[in-house]
C-alpha cells in the first residue's frame, strides 16, 4: 500500500482507520427462557474490560445473578421513560459501567406498545387498549429502532437479551429469529456485531448450554469480527471476548451443529 496524506477530518467528521475505532463489544443473545441467558451476560463482571457492570431489568429477572454474579449493579424500569432516563446518566458517564445490559429487548418492546397505547386511550376513549393498529406498531417499531441504537452507541460494551419467536420464511420453512415484533428481529439484528442463539441440547447424554454465532437455515445468527465458531460449548462472556481479541482462536475444521427439535431442550 502507498504511503499517503490522510486529513483527520472530512465533512467536519474525525477521520479513523478501522484499527484505529473504538473496540466496543455489542452483541444480541436470544434464546427461550431458562436457558442461561443471563447468567450469561452477568458473565461480562468476570471481565476486568468489561467491568464494572449494569443489568437494566425489564423482566424482574435479576435473582438469577445472585449467587453467581453478585457485584452486578441492577437497576429495574417499568417504562419507556425510564429506559431515556436512564440513557442520558449513562450516556454523561455516571456509574462509569464498561458494560450494560438490557434484559429484555422483547419485554423492552412490550414495554413501549404500552405506552403508547395508553396514551392511545388517554387522547381517545374510543381506542381499545388490548388492539393495536397498524400507526400504533410503526411508532413502537420506531422507539425500539431508537432505544437499541441509542445503547448500541455508548462508549461502552452493551449485551441485548431476547427471546426467540419463530416464523416462516418464504420457503415456509420454521426460522427461529430474536423475539422482536413485525420486521424489527431482522432489523434489529443487522444494527448489531454479533447475533447467538443460546439453548440447550443433549450432547453425549449430557444437557448441554451451546451457542450458535452462524446463521442455519433454522435460526437466525451473526458474527461481524469473523473469529467465534460457528458453536460454542458451555459459553461465558469470557468465551466471547477471548475470541474477539484474539487470544483464542477458532479451528479451521469447526462445524456448525445445527440446533434440532427432537433433542433440544430448555432447563426451567
Amino acid at each position: 500500500m502507498t504511503d499517503r496524506l490522510r486529513p483527520d477530518k472530512l465533512g467536519g467528521l474525525p477521520l479513523k482507520t478501522v484499527q484505529e475505532t473504538d473496540e466496543w463489544v455489542n452483541l444480541m443473545v436470544y434464546g427461550e427462557s431458562g436457558v442461561g441467558k443471563t447468567r450469561f451476560a452477568g458473565s461480562a463482571d468476570m471481565i476486568e474490560a468489561m467491568s464494572p457492570v449494569l443489568l437494566v431489568d425489564a423482566e424482574g429477572g435479576s435473582m438469577t445473578l445472585k449467587s453467581c454474579y453478585p457485584e452486578v449493579d441492577v437497576v429495574r424500569i417499568h417504562d419507556t421513560g425510564e429506559i431515556n432516563s436512564l440513557y442520558q446518566d449513562l450516556a454523561k458517564g455516571t456509574g462509569q459501567y464498561k458494560t450494560v445490559i438490557l434484559d429484555s429487548l422483547t419485554e423492552i418492546q412490550k414495554m413501549s406498545m404500552d405506552d403508547i397505547m395508553r396514551k392511545a386511550v388517554a387522547a381517545n376513549s374510543e381506542v381499545d387498549r388490548d388492539v393495536p393498529q397498524i400507526r400504533h406498531w410503526g411508532i413502537n417499531k420506531e422507539q425500539t429502532r431508537r432505544i437499541v441504537r441509542a445503547y448500541r452507541d455508548l462508549p461502552m460494551h452493551t449485551i441485548f437479551i431476547c427471546l426467540p419467536r419463530e416464523v416462516k420464511d418464504r420457503r415456509n420453512l420454521t426460522v427461529t429469529k430474536p423475539g422482536l415484533g413485525g420486521t424489527l428481529a431482522g432489523e434489529i439484528a443487522g444494527f448489531l456485531d454479533i447475533v447467538l442463539y443460546m439453548y440447550i441440547k443433549v450432547v453425549k447424554g449430557e444437557q448441554t448450554r451451546l451457542m450458535l454465532s452462524t446463521a442455519t437455515e433454522g435460526q437466525t445468527a451473526k458474527d461481524r469480527s469473523d473469529a467465534l465458531p460457528g458453536v460454542i460449548e458451555n459459553p461465558t462472556m469470557q468465551t466471547i471476548w477471548d475470541y474477539v481479541q484474539g487470544e483464542k482462536t477458532k479451528s479451521a475444521e469447526a462445524t456448525v451443529d445445527e440446533p434440532d427439535a427432537e433433542s433440544e431442550t430448555a432447563a426451567g
